[in-house]
């Protein structure tokens, strides 16, 4: 279950939405194809399990991100004020390449703990899997300068609502 090249577009594309661009890659949990998500501003993630084969991938994986964002936005309390705004933003969806090889490599890093700290928990069918993504984005952060994911995704959301 892959993109084929002429899937993506030429080049890498930036949007300007408030939280930025996500990243999603394709992983093994427990012998099961998850998708991890990624944020590239605030290093917010969650994974996706359950996938079935498709022919509409691309539009499967803009769904998957929109359902699953909101669900982030519920696990972490995140300010809603600001979700309208983010949810307008991933109206228009494109996948591309990627130049950013210090996010590939974090995403990496973050597809081994989620699959390391779910395998060590008993697998997704034992384990909370809400417990670990909550964890994951309360976890101080080195390309954030030691912030939480939550943190900074927080900031954001309420510099854009104006509410402190």
């Amino acid at each position: 279950m892959s993109l084929a090249p002429d899937e993506l577009t030429d080049n890498e594309v930036k949007s300007d939405s408030l939280l930025g661009d996500w990243y999603v890659n394709l992983i093994v949990i427990d012998k099961r194809k998850s998708l991890l998500f990624m944020n590239e501003r605030t290093l917010l993630s969650f994974i996706a399990t359950g996938l079935k084969k498709s022919k509409e991938l691309t539009h499967d994986v803009h769904q998957m991100l929109i359902h699953h964002l909101f669900n982030l936005y519920k696990l972490l309390e995140l300010p809603l004020e600001g979700l309208n705004q983010v949810m307008d933003d991933f109206v228009e969806y494109r996948q591309s390449k990627t130049a950013s090889r210090k996010l590939l490599w974090y995403m990496n890093d973050l597809a081994h703990l989620y699959q390391v700290t779910i395998a060590y928990n008993g697998g997704i069918a034992e384990c909370d899997l809400s417990k670990f993504i909550w964890l994951m984005n309360h976890t101080p952060q080195a390309y954030l300068n030691r912030q939480y994911s939550f943190d900074v995704a927080k900031e954001l959301l309420l510099s854009q609502s104006g509410t402190n």
